[in-house]
């Protein structure tokens, strides 16, 4: 039984490894895409999927600061009952932890907020939060309102902190508002893992962990 409980918390390890959005940063000049997804066909009450696609720049890059031009756009088509899905915050951890601020706004969202490093949670259930940037606040307001279904923002982000060669941004959660619900989806870095169906390196490792369980239940009940 112990054998088992060890693949099976293995297994997860390796399966929650795959699915979390992390992107490492050395240099101005580095760029990478961030992407969001809500599965409508995969969650109860939404009739349209909830999209949004951002684009990110390293522009300056040094030891204790580190500029990002951020140019974001919230793709969701309204149709039928879904009629309103503004964006209202997004962010992302750092890894070494640091502090931020808005050097340019955009024109929705207008306010940078600075986690507590490891003990901030963004909405949805994300730890290590360092950084949430929004329209009214990190929780999305009182009322649907922000980056609405069409509509494109930019802005420039001052990251401050003790920096080394190279550092860690993480996780990327947005928060929808929609007259259908609110969700939080995390971010998919470079187009990995945006689908609501597994990947086949999450199958393989299924296939591993369910041979490996079979093999372990196999042998214990031989010694019996």
């Amino acid at each position: 039984m112990k054998t088992l409980q060890k693949i099976t918390a293995l297994l997860a390890a390796l399966l929650l490894s795959t699915q979390v959005g992390a992107i490492q940063i050395s240099s101005s000049g580095d760029s990478w895409t961030v992407d969001w997804l809500v599965d409508s066909s995969t969650t109860s009450g939404l009739t349209q999927d909830l999209t949004a696609t951002s684009n990110w720049l390293v522009s300056s890059y040094s030891s204790t600061q580190i500029v990002l031009d951020i140019t974001i756009t919230n793709t969701t088509l309204l149709a039928g009952l879904l009629t309103n899905a503004d964006m209202t915050s997004f962010g992302f951890g750092v890894d070494p932890n640091a502090t931020a601020s808005l050097l340019s706004a955009g024109s929705t969202f207008t306010t940078v907020g600075s986690g507590s490093g490891p003990n901030q949670t963004y909405p949805g259930g994300f730890n290590d939060i360092d950084v949430c940037i929004f329209f009214q606040n990190c929780s999305g307001g009182s009322a649907p309102n922000g980056l609405r279904a069409g509509e494109t923002d930019s802005l420039q982000l001052l990251l401050t902190g003790t920096f080394g060669s190279t550092t860690e941004l993480l996780f990327f959660p947005a928060k929808f508002q929609t007259n259908q619900g609110s969700y939080e989806p995390g971010g998919c870095v470079n187009g990995q893992g945006c689908s609501s169906a597994p990947e086949p390196s999450i199958l393989a490792l299924l296939g591993i962990g369910l041979a490996l369980a079979g093999f372990a239940f196999h042998r214990k009940s031989r010694r019996a």
